[in-house]
């Protein structure tokens, strides 16, 4: 090729040698039209039903792609393909399959760059991959995925701005405008960094997330913690570290450092003080750990439990409370002791129940007969 254009233009300068004064303006410009197209034609290389691929040391493939057509650079490099189709390889097995209408192909011996709308496939499970630039390092067993994440799994729906596959360890670390939909239990994840582990089949994030519950297609559970896991086989969301709950159907928000959320079970454990808010009746409870029957709407808190009432200013305080989140209502046991400002009162023993907001208590001696004491303080007293 090269040497058909060197004897091309020898060819001209002789002719321009041989013509006369009034011809040779019009052989330069000839001359110059036909270098230009040579130089053209000498940096792109354009080959049809192409085979692009690449082994290692020992002859095991780290990548094949097949394509209709290949334009290539002059440092043959980078490539314009159409349609391409390949496979990425693993210790010489294939691993993932890709296939994109158009592409542009960048590989420099140890990577490979496909920049367009890929679609990857992982073989070993069915997964979809899909984005807008690819890259394969196969000495890191890594797949990178930028401009635009988007996996689609048996459990899980996930979308990012750019995730890393680390294809060995079959992990998945995404970053930036995060949305993952888990299947089974329905839960939606939003935030900003994710890691996800196939095998293990868990999520897991060391930064804010939320995590909404759906039923119906609604919300009906909305939490969120600077630090999270939430095992799709167990059906449980672990929160740490500024963990809230807001619970739809009680109007009731649960806040600790430690909530183990049982999605299937319905149930919300607190290993840690928790504090349960119900805004709508202005009742606040506190207490060293607790444990929430979400279905029923029942709270057993333990630990040095507090409850107050704003609307009323009343107080309660005991070892065990029961709680009844839908009707207020309460059971008390151990070292119990109420207060109430309008009018005042007190009253303690070793067992109570009534509700807060509506100042109706009773306190018992318990089994055991234990002593119950009454002090009513008169209005103008109490003022």
């Amino acid at each position: 090729m090269r040497r058909s254009i060197f004897l091309n233009l020898a060819l001209i300068a002789l002719l321009i040698g041989a013509s006369g004064c009034g011809d040779r303006n019009r052989t330069a410009e000839k001359l110059a039209t036909d270098t230009q197209g040579a130089q053209k034609f000498d940096s792109n290389l354009t080959f049809n039903n192409v085979t692009l691929e690449q082994a290692n040391d020992k002859g095991q493939l780290w990548w094949r792609v097949k394509a209709k057509q290949a334009v290539y650079a002059k440092d043959q490099k980078n490539a314009t393909v159409q349609e391409p189709k390949g496979e990425l390889f693993q210790d010489g097995k294939p691993i993932f399959k890709l296939e994109a209408q158009r592409s542009e192909i960048q590989q420099d011996g140890k990577s490979i760059i496909l920049k367009g709308q890929i679609t990857a496939v992982d073989i070993r499970d069915g997964s979809v991959l899909k984005g807008n630039e690819v890259e394969w390092r196969p000495t890191e067993d890594v797949l990178i995925i930028r401009n635009g994440f988007n996996a689609d799994h048996k459990q899980i729906q996930l979308a990012a701005k750019e995730g890393r596959f680390l294809t060995r360890a079959r992990r998945v670390d995404v970053t930036g405008q995060i949305v993952a939909q888990a299947k089974d239990p329905t839960l939606q994840l939003r935030g900003e960094r994710l890691t996800w582990l196939i095998q293990a089949q868990k999520l897991s994030s060391d930064r804010p997330i939320q995590v909404d519950r759906y039923e119906n297609k609604q919300v009906s559970d909305r939490g969120g913690a600077d630090q999270t896991e939430v095992d799709l086989k167990s059906k449980i969301v672990n929160l740490r570290q500024n963990a809230r709950i807001a619970l739809q159907s009680s109007n009731t928000q649960v806040s600790s450092n430690a909530l183990s959320w049982n999605v299937e079970q319905k149930t919300l454990s607190a290993s840690e003080p928790v504090t349960i808010v119900n805004s709508a009746q202005q009742v606040t409870l506190t207490a060293n750990q607790g444990e929430m029957l979400l279905d029923q709407q029942i709270a057993n808190l333990s630990g040095n439990v507090r409850g107050v009432g704003e609307r009323n200013q009343s107080r309660l305080s005991a070892d065990r409370v029961k709680w009844f989140l839908a009707t207020q209502q309460f059971e008390a046991n151990g070292n119990v002791n109420y207060q109430q400002s309008n009018p005042p009162f007190s009253i303690a023993g070793p067992q109570a129940s009534g509700k807060l907001d509506t100042q109706q208590v009773a306190v018992n001696g318990g089994q055991q007969g234990g002593r119950v004491e009454i002090q009513i303080t008169p209005r103008g007293l109490g003022r």
